[in-house]
């Protein structure tokens, strides 16, 4: 029930949504809404750090097989005192290296190049992006379903990407309303 006197449609007290903002963001001329800008902004940060973890990975394949196998029987020994046995070859441990730079700089490459490719008004790009996050997301659900509790805060970030590019402006402003 309406009090008598107040227009029910009246937008300053509650009446119908603002249409007009949705609709002002299908103009071609229509700047990057601003969570999506903020996406945007993490994605390049994404991106750098994942790129910079790779170099890190591929830094460690570079050493020598003798000090490699200094530093396993170094680890093997501190285990040893603590009752557990290490069975890891050096090969072993150069094929995770190996899997973790690849993991982290595709994931770098990847979110930079989305990044870059943000303001582009396609549904590629947005679906691009979401099933990115998507796919991060899921492997980092799975990495926290197995114990890695480190895994939580990526991904917040990326369930919040996800959350933000099914918002109503970055919606309509990719032409998806």
């Amino acid at each position: 029930m309406v009090p008598s006197g107040q227009d029910p449609y009246e937008p300053e007290r509650g009446g119908l949504p603002d249409f007009e903002a949705s609709f002002a963001a299908l103009r071609p001329d229509a700047p990057l809404p601003r969570r999506v800008a903020v996406v945007r902004i993490l994605m390049f940060i994404g991106g750098a750090c994942g790129i910079a973890m790779a170099l890190l990975f591929l830094q460690g394949l570079i050493l020598p097989q003798e000090q490699m196998e200094e530093a396993l029987a170094v680890q093997a020994e501190a285990l040893a005192r603590q009752g557990v046995q290490m069975e890891l070859s050096v090969e072993a441990v150069r094929a995770m290296i190996l899997v973790m730079a690849a993991v982290t700089g595709v994931y770098g490459v990847l979110s930079t190049l989305l990044a870059a490719r943000i303001r582009r008004r396609t549904v590629g790009v947005f679906w691009g992006v979401v099933l990115f996050h998507g796919a991060a997301g899921a492997l980092l659900a799975w990495n926290l379903f197995a114990g890695a509790w480190e895994a939580v805060v990526p991904l917040g970030f990326a369930v919040y990407m996800i959350a933000v590019m099914f918002g109503r402006d970055a919606r309509a402003h990719y032409g998806l309303l």
